[in-house]
């Protein structure tokens, strides 16, 4: 007999919620709940299981009236974390967006995906705002968003070290830096190896959007942190709730508060994946959410990340990290529901 699953009060609400407005995409569904796709997918299933909601195609709605009182959904589309791009802002962000037209697109040996050219520069300005990148170095762990060309064209901050493991991305960052005179310096180099010396304890600043494994997103910020000097250190990070669940957040947040940081913001949704502009359609095949469910291509920007700040309080502690060697579990657990795997991950 198949065991009864679970589902989440406050996820299904968020659903029916979402549905009393009209019916709705499984990934216009996406960002009104909480769930990561692995629960969404769960919830769905019950609810049509329950003669509560009912498919058409791809999309779901309700099959009757529900007890809930809906009101009309509170959040304002344009606020974006409050963080406004704005005069001198908006000269520079036209630079920007004209350079990383030409970026090279996200490659799947990497798990990579960008983040719009508009948040980018949000970041870089949240940044700016919080006192941590004016004069000051600025560490950056894999930056296929290229946030070190908009924090570079802000033209405050004293040093910018990217770490990054594809040379297309390097030797663009290279490329760009040069032409525009923005001081970055790029490390080819690969996470799984042992951090390089010579930039221990370096930087003021750190910026990363980790891999989603607890494995991978640990790694990542501690390869970070070694980076930071001992006291008076920031950084960032961003963090989804669609391939990582509440018990996955609780055991990365007990990580930072262990090394004598704490998590001083979190702007949710801060940051989106622009589906047009990544050009990866090819990888809805792949993935198990479409594999499981059969929901098309998605029709909105769906993918979308909370922005962490978190700063030292004291001296950073950080123990000695057992190293991970395998490619596959840097990058896939079983909430791994839109990512493609790689053959050549061992």
């Amino acid at each position: 007999m198949a065991e009864e699953i679970m589902i989440n009060e406050r996820i299904k609400n968020q659903i029916l919620r979402s549905l009393a407005s009209g019916s709705k995409t499984f990934w216009e569904i996406v960002n009104r709940q909480d769930g990561t796709l692995k629960e969404l997918y769960q919830t769905l299933n019950k609810l049509i299981k329950d003669n509560i909601i009912k498919r058409d195609g791809e999309k779901f709605y309700l099959n009757n009236q529900t007890s809930l009182k809906f009101y009309p959904d509170p959040r304002c589309e344009h606020c974006r974390g409050g963080i406004e791009i704005k005069g001198e802002y908006q000269k520079i962000f036209e630079t920007y967006k004209n350079i990383v037209k030409n970026r090279p697109l996200p490659s799947i040996e990497y798990d990579q995906g960008f983040i719009s050219a508009e948040d980018a520069m949000r970041r870089a300005i949240f940044m700016y705002e919080r006192g941590d990148i004016e004069n000051k170095a600025v560490f950056i762990l894999g930056d296929d968003d290229l946030v070190s060309i908009a924090i570079g064209l802000l033209g405050v901050s004293r040093k910018i070290t990217v770490l990054e493991i594809d040379k297309r991305l390097t030797d663009f960052i290279n490329d760009v830096s040069k032409e525009y005179n923005l001081n970055i310096k790029t490390i080819t180099h690969d996470v799984l190896d042992s951090f390089p010396k010579k930039e221990m304890n370096k930087y003021d600043t750190f910026l990363t959007d980790p891999v989603e494994t607890l494995e991978g997103f640990i790694l990542f910020t501690y390869r970070c942190m070694q980076a930071l000097k001992k006291r008076n250190s920031a950084g960032y990070f961003g963090l989804t709730h669609i391939e990582a669940n509440l018990e996955k957040w609780y055991h990365i947040q007990k990580f930072i508060l262990s090394t004598g940081m704490v998590i001083t913001d979190i702007i949710r949704d801060f940051s989106y994946y622009p589906e047009d502009e990544n050009q990866w359609v090819e990888n809805y095949n792949h993935y198990l959410i479409n594999k499981k469910l059969k929901i098309g291509i998605p029709n909105t920007n769906w993918f979308r990340s909370s922005f962490f700040r978190v700063e030292a309080y004291d001296k950073i502690k950080l123990k000695k990290h057992p190293r991970l060697k395998s490619t596959y579990k840097l990058y896939v657990d079983d909430e791994a529901w839109c990512t493609v795997e790689n053959k050549n991950w061992k």
